[in-house]
Order: structure tokens, then sequence, then C-alpha cells
């Protein structure tokens, strides 16, 4: 019976060895040991190691040649992020600039917009944050309070922020505003790129259970050029989705185009510990059927996690942007089953499965797996809930009635 085959090109694989030996030499065990203390969801925060990459070319290297691209294949990105997911490498100082608000400048921004902030991130030497959620909007993106006034030529904003992440290390944050005060509330929204030192932002820390630093971030009459809108007024809200499902697509952890392998490489230290590590029978852990189960469950989903950034990076090598259907589907297998697998391995790890990052050499696969536990719980939460991508699954996908 004729197969699929998965095998990449000649070109892209050779791409994979260098970027293999690109991390091989960077991630010493001092920079490894750096990154664990750095209390980031998956990967750490180093704006030294993007700037090499971005020296590489391969932050953006799908962007056209005339955007600061080298307009390479999806495949070679689905690549790059593999072996990045593989070996846990840094993402979190790009993941925002490159992922995220690059694109939409690509797509929406003007002339001049490009021109100042596409070589930067393409070089890696700027980090962006994003200004979303607030006290009363979370998934529910049309609920936005925050507003930006247009007084001659300025904007001013006034509101705030929940749950910012690294704005306290960028230099440009992207804000959705409502500027359209009478408009019905999805048709009122812009996006704005403001600098966060500006004078009227205040930044106030928030630390969630895992030790991983979030920001309440507040706006008082803020004034920015006017010019500082991102693609069209009151256009934001469609603007964010399209951006969104693109920064899912490339996101942090299993949720973007090569996060499988991150998770493969957890699976295959927990099938490590189980063949190692005894049981209260005496037997390997690996001989009791639950977590046999669990295992084969676990493999299931990485497998499947798999097929779906593949389907995603083959209509997004048709279409340009990360495709809406296809993106909620995998978010919903993420986010969903991601959890179970981590519950799972706390769980067969027992005790030892709870030691922390202060002490990693008297736990199991040197502390990850609590620090997975902890993240899990509110990393499910990234750019919407999985209700949130249930239903998207099912009004678009499956074409259910509401």
């Amino acid at each position: 019976a004729p197969t699929v085959d998965f095998s990449f090109t000649e070109d892209v694989e050779a791409f994979r060895q260098e970027v293999r030996g690109f991390l091989a030499e960077r991630l010493t065990p001092e920079v490894e040991d750096e990154f664990r203390h750095c209390t980031d969801y998956y990967h750490g925060f180093n704006k030294r190691i993007t700037r090499e990459i971005g020296e590489q070319g391969w932050l953006t290297m799908t962007w056209p040649v005339e955007d600061g691209g080298r307009g390479a294949s999806i495949w070679h990105r689905v690549a790059f992020d593999e072996e990045m997911a593989a070996a846990h490498a840094p993402m979190a100082s790009h993941q925002v600039a490159a992922n995220f608000v690059g694109p939409g400048i690509v797509h929406w921004g003007t002339e001049a917009q490009r021109r100042r902030h596409l070589p930067p991130i393409t070089r890696g030497e700027v980090t962006w944050a994003f200004g979303l959620t607030e006290p009363n909007a979370g998934t529910d993106l049309g609920s936005v309070e925050t507003r930006a006034d247009r007084d001659g030529d300025e904007w001013v904003i006034n509101g705030s922020k929940m749950y910012t992440e690294h704005i306290q290390d960028s230099e440009w944050l992207c804000l959705m505003v409502r500027t359209d005060q009478e408009a019905p509330k999805h048709r009122g929204l812009s996006l704005m790129v403001i600098d966060p030192r500006t004078r009227g932002v205040q930044v106030t820390p928030l630390w969630t259970m895992d030790g991983y630093r979030v920001n309440q971030v507040f706006f008082e009459d803020v004034r920015v050029p006017a010019d500082s809108l991102i693609g069209e007024e009151n256009r934001g809200f469609y603007h964010l989705i399209a951006s969104l499902n693109q920064s899912r697509a490339a996101g942090i952890g299993g949720s973007g185009l090569g996060g499988w392998a991150s998770e493969q490489v957890d699976l295959d230290g927990l099938v490590r510990v189980a063949a190692g590590r005894a049981g209260e029978d005496g037997r390997p852990l690996i001989d009791d059927s639950w977590v046999q189960d669990g295992i084969a469950d676990y493999a299931i989903y990485v497998r499947t996690m798999r097929l779906l950034a593949y389907r995603v990076a083959s209509v997004m090598e048709r279409g340009g942007l990360a495709p809406d259907k296809e993106t909620s589907v995998k978010e919903v297998w993420w986010k969903h089953y991601a959890q179970e697998h981590v519950r799972f391995g706390g769980e067969m790890l027992g005790l030892a499965g709870q030691v922390g990052q202060e002490s990693p050499e008297h736990a199991p696969m040197r502390a990850r797996w609590q620090r997975r536990y902890m993240a899990h719980i509110a990393g499910a939460h990234n750019g919407g809930t999985v209700e949130n991508a249930l239903n998207t699954t099912a009004g678009r996908v499956l074409a259910l009635p509401r």
C-alpha cells in the first residue's frame, strides 16, 4: 500500500545539520544552566544568542528578501524550529518580534514602519512585548477597554494590560487599543507600536506559581505619534487574529511548528526513567501496564502534533500566513492533551518529579518536569483558552451550529 513520505529534501536536511551544529557549539552546560534558572515557560531568554541567530539570517528566513528575509521555504523554517525545540534552545527573546509583530508589519505596516522596525528584528537586535489581555478582557478580544483618543497629530492612551511578558526587557510594545468608542466591539480596535519607556507607562511585576515574571502595565495619558498605528485604524481585531495564528503556528513549546520535537525529547526522557527505575514491586516501572498505557498515549500525542504541524506548514507553503482552521485544530490538540501528559509524567516520577530547579542533580530529567507541570497550568491559556480554540474548531472547521 502507498505510504506518505515525510522525509525532507537534501537542501533542508543540510540546513538542519547546520542549525544542529550551531546550537551544539553555543548551548554549553554553562549556558543551559543559565536558561534553567531563567524561569521562562519552555525556553530561555537570551538576547546574545538571539543576535547570533539573527546574524545567520534564520530569525526571518521565510520573509521576502526585500523585507530582510532569505525567501526560504516553510520547510526550512520547520527544520529550524524542530532543532531549536529539541535542543530546548532560547526562543523567548525573539518570539514576539519575529513571529508576531514582524509578519504583521510585513503585511500591514507602512513603508516607514518597515524601514524602521524590520531590519533590527531580522538582525535579532530588539525584543518586543505584546499588550493584549486586560483585567476585563481575556479570551474575548472584543472586550478590550484600553483606549486611544486622537488629539491632533498624536494618540492619547489610557488603560491597563495584564500578564504582559518581557516588557521589562523590551525595546518596543505592540498594543491593542480601542480607537472608536461607538463602533461594535470588534470593529473599533487598532494595533499600535509604542516605546514602553514613554512617559505615563508604569510597569508592575506579577509572579506566577513557577517563579515566572509577567507584568501589569498601566497607561496614563501616554502620548504617541499618529503614525504609530499598525495596519488600518479600527481593523486591529482582524489583523490580530491573523497574527495570533502566525504566533500559534510558530509558538514557543509544543504549539509551534517544531514544538513536537521538544515533546519527543521529554517523552524519551520519561521512557529512560521508566526503564531504569524500580516500582514498589521491585520491577522496572515500564513493566507496569498503567505506565505503558501512559507512554503509548504520549507517543500518539507527539506523533499527532508532528502531523498537525506539517499540515499547517503545507497550507502556509501555499498561502503565506498561518491558516485559521488548521491552527485552531493544532491548538486544541496541544492545549488539551499536553496537560494530560504532564500530569502523567508527574504521577510516574512521583515525589522525585517535584524536586525544583534549585537541585536538578537530585531530580530525574534535571528537574524539567516540575517546571513543566507548573508552567502548563498558565501556559494552556496563552493566546486564548482551550475552550475558545474548541469553539473556533467547532464553528469554522466542523461548521457546527451555534
